[in-house]
Formats: structure tokens, sequence, C-alpha cells
């Protein structure tokens, strides 16, 4: 994972005013460019369908079929346990030198997301969209199954270092789906056959890269999750951690109090979805700097710590090592802490003007508040869990994304039960808990990692 690591610091030796700003801003966009890229590229396809064609409905029944779209891909079991297990498994077939199995284990992936999204999304589907046409239910489900590809290729170009070519991938695939849509997006069917052919352009540039990277005699391996490099813990970790992510939103979606329906049995949450979004898009400065102090800093000290401990290095190294790479962990949480609280702050400073401006009602401030407090816990959290991971300690992370999954579920039926002053607690709540054992597990882990590096491997 450190190797974009090695252009960021490259950038700081330039020792130049706007250095830092530059590192940052490159950071934001390898960190959450695909993201915001298809965020804004549906938001954008919304105004061009209500100002092209006048169309507000379809417009939002888009939008939320390609929420729930992303949503099932993303967390659905068979892309879920894959992302982080694969990710690994890759990682190691290339320090084992078996890279000739890496292609074939990419086309088998594929084929099993695309085979059991299948078995689970046309039942779904047919019954989910019942009464509408047949040709916008095949478009619907061709969208499930090019986002499952999409996402798994996103996972392994990123994992080989195509960190700006999936970002440019994106920008260009996405920009053809918001211009293709201003001349031909005049129904839901034509919007959303466009973003399937969008997005298979796509997957068409990641798999190219892929193809190129790692040529092979074997066309596909299927069994890949049966070596014994395969990790289900961490597979487990990525599955609930995804559905940790959601889960609130399906609560609010389909609770009589918050939920209404808005195309088929799909609901959405008038109270609860613009506020969430927000919420998230205030991230994106403490998410850059997440990604520079992973990817640079800690990888930097994780690195010299192990190549000390594998090439017989003094005790004193060792544990100097050791010692920063603890300073740096409690450095980068401060940081994310302190810089996103400061952003934080001038947002609710200025919401009431933002939410003017975007004709939001007032009445959503309290929500919008809380829920910028838990997605700053919840990029707090996603810290701890990529140490862990880099710490490969697999079981804890498990552990502390199962209690999330478990905890924002509980939670947020409680607080919606408790009336709409309680709205948002349980997400913000459960991310609280989750993060407050997440640092004591952090802790506990670094003071004993010399012993567990000698003594249990």
């Amino acid at each position: 994972m450190a190797g974009i690591g090695f252009e960021l610091r490259k950038v700081l030796r330039e020792d130049r005013l706007l250095s830092l700003g530059k590192v940052y801003g490159y950071s934001a966009i390898l960190s959450s460019g695909p993201w915001v890229i298809s965020i804004v590229a549906i938001i954008l396809i919304g105004f061009i369908n209500l100002s092209n064609f006048g169309e507000v409905k379809d417009a939002f029944r888009f939008q939320v079929v390609i929420t729930y779209a992303i949503a099932l891909a993303s967390s659905l079991i068979i892309t879920g346990i894959l992302q982080l297990p694969f990710t690994r498994y890759i990682a190691d077939l290339i320090f084992k030198n078996r890279e000739e199995e890496i292609l074939p284990s990419y086309f088998g992936a594929i084929f099993l997301a695309w085979s059991l999204g299948l078995i689970f999304i046309i039942p779904l589907y047919f019954w989910v969209f019942d009464g509408m046409s047949t040709s916008f239910i095949i478009g619907t489900i061709l969208t499930f199954l090019i986002l499952c590809g999409v996402w798994i290729s996103s996972i392994l170009a990123a994992s080989l270092k195509y960190y700006t070519q999936v970002v440019w991938a994106y920008l260009l695939s996405y920009l053809f789906i918001v211009i293709t849509s201003y001349s031909y997006g005049d129904s839901i069917e034509m919007l959303v056959y466009i973003f399937f052919a969008g997005n298979g352009v796509l997957f068409i540039i990641l798999m190219s890269y892929i193809i190129k990277s790692y040529p092979s005699t074997i066309f596909m391996k299927l069994n890949f999750f049966l070596d014994q490099n395969w990790y289900w813990s961490l597979g487990i970790a990525g599955l609930t951690y995804n559905l940790g992510s959601w889960v609130d939103k399906f609560i609010f979606w389909y609770h009589p109090a918050t939920g209404n329906t808005v195309i088929g049995k799909l609901n959405a949450s008038v109270v609860y979805d613009m506020p969430i979004f927000l919420a998230y898009l205030s991230i994106l400065p403490g998410m850059a700097i997440f990604f520079f102090r992973l990817e640079a800093d800690f990888a930097e000290k994780y690195d010299l710590y192990y190549d000390a401990v594998r090439s017989g290095g003094t005790l004193g190294m060792i544990k100097k090592y050791r010692n920063d790479m603890t300073a740096i962990v409690r450095h980068a949480l401060h940081e994310i802490l302190m810089v996103q609280g400061i952003v934080d702050i001038v947002l609710f400073l200025t919401a009431d003007k933002l939410f003017n401006l975007l004709h939001i009602s007032a009445l959503y401030l309290g929500l919008f508040y809380i829920l910028t407090i838990g997605a700053l816990l919840q990029l707090a959290f996603m810290s701890i869990l990529a140490i862990l991971y880099y710490l490969d300690r697999k079981k804890s992370a498990m552990w502390l994304s199962i209690a999330f999954f478990l905890l924002n579920g509980l939670l947020t039926w409680l607080s919606i039960d408790m009336g709409t002053a309680m709205y948002g607690y349980g997400y913000t709540v459960s991310l609280l808990i989750v993060f407050t054992f997440g640092v004591l597990v952090i802790r506990d882990e670094m003071e004993k990692l010399n012993y567990e590096t000698f003594m249990l491997q």
C-alpha cells in the first residue's frame, strides 16, 4: 500500500510554500476522487434531467434506483466478503512470486460475483419493480452487475498502485454519463441504461489495466477462496463494516415514521438522506489527512520496523521504530480530529445559509449537526481499522466491524422510536462506542507489538 507514499513525500521535499497544500490536495483526490466524482455526476444528472426535460420525478427516482444499486453492490455478501481478503490474497501472491495467478483469480472473483449476484438480484428486482417494464428491470439488473464488477476492479486496480488511473477512469466515464444524459436522458429507463453504459466503459478501462499488468496462460481460477492464504476474518470484517455503513439508511428508509415509497418497493427518507449526504461530503479534508498519514508516514515507519525485525536489527532500533509508529498513530488521530473538528465548526456556523441555498428546511439542522459529528467519528474509526489491517490484527478489526453493524442497527431503530429530536444519535453514538474501543485496542496492540512479533510467530 505504501507505493503512493513515496510520491507524496517527494512532493513535500520540494520545500515550496504550496507543497503541503499540493500533498493534501493530491491525497484528497486519490482517497475520495472516485466517490466524489460518482456522487456529483449522479446529482448533475438529476439537475440536467430537470432543466432539460422538466421531469423532477424521474430524476429523483433514478437517483434512488442508483443509490440502492450501489448499496447492494458494495454490501452484498459476495462483494462485501471479497474486498479485503481478495486484496490481501493478491498481495500474498505478489510476495510469493505467484503473479501468474492474479489475473485468473480476478476473473474468478468477477464470475462468482456475477453468478451469485444474478441468483440474488433477479428475483429481488422482479419483486421490487413488479408491474414495471421488463426493459427497465433488465437495465437495473445489468447496472447492479456492472457495479459489482467495477467494485472488484477498483479495489484490485488501486491495490496494484493504479491510483491516478482509477481517478481518471472514473472522471472520464462519469463525464460520458453526464454528457449523454443531457442529450438522451428523457426517461428513467434511458437514464439507467446510460448509467450502465458509462460504468461498462469504466469496467473495461480498469480491467485493461489489470490485464496489462499481469498476463497469464490460465483464464480463470475459481478455487482461490479455498487457498490457505484466504482470510475469512477479513471477509467478515469487510462485509459487516459495509453493512454497518448502510444499515442506518435502510432503517430510515423503511421505518414507517421516516420512509416513503419512491419507485416500486424502493423507499427513501426525506428527513435523513440529504443531511447524511452533506455530512459525508464534509469529511473530505479529514480523508485527505488520513490517506497521507497512513500511506506516507505510518507506512514508512511500518516498513522500517519489520525490515529491522527481518534483518536482525538491534533491540534499540526495533523499539525506536515501534515508538515512532505509536507516535504517528497518535498524531494522525489527533490531526484528523482537530482539522475535521475545525471544518465541522465552520459548517455549524454557516449551516443555516447552506440549507437556505439548497432549499432544505431549517428543521433538519439539528439532524445535520449530529450526523456531521458521526461522519467525523466514522472517519476516525476507519483510521483505526486501517491501522489494524496494517498490523495484521484481523480478528480485532472483525469484531469491531461486527460491533459497528449491530450497534448502528439497534441504536438507530431505538433513536427513531424515541422521537424526532433523537434522529441521527443512533449512528453517531454507535460510532463513538466502537471508536473508543478501537483506540483501546490499538493502544494495547502497540504495547504488545514487540512481544507478539517475536514470540507468537
